[in-house]
């Protein structure tokens, strides 16, 4: 069965030595709501997890302008999960649409898929 918004891709955006913040760790709530702040967002959606995290990040005040983004925790390193088309364009019920069919919870629990390459199918 195909997927609803095609293949998935993870581009990586830049590390937390990018943003000269140091060492965020334990506490990375400082690293996110600065990454939040450079594009003028807020987090729909934060699911945080021992390795990774995973971000439903939103224009306030717009419920379709979402985008889905993975930090890595180990690696200090931000990726924007991209669908073919625009990715930029979510609603929270497409966040929790794609969850389940993309498997979205495996990047936050293991960032380091993101570092391969892959590509998504719709077979298993």
């Amino acid at each position: 069965m195909p997927l609803s918004r095609g293949s998935m891709t993870p581009h990586r955006l830049f590390g937390v030595k990018d943003l000269a913040l140091g060492n965020p760790e334990p506490h990375v709530d400082r690293v996110i709501k600065e990454f939040l702040t450079i594009g003028d967002a807020v987090a729909a959606r934060w699911i945080q997890m021992p390795q990774g995290i995973l971000l439903l990040q939103m224009v306030p005040e717009d419920p379709a302008s979402g985008a889905i983004y993975v930090y890595d925790r180990l690696h200090q390193e931000f990726y924007l999960l991209s669908f073919e088309g625009a990715e930029d364009n979510l609603t929270v019920d497409d966040f929790c649409q794609l969850m389940p069919e993309y498997d979205l919870l495996q990047y936050a629990e293991q960032p380091t898929l993101l570092h391969v390459p892959f590509q998504t199918t719709g077979s298993a």
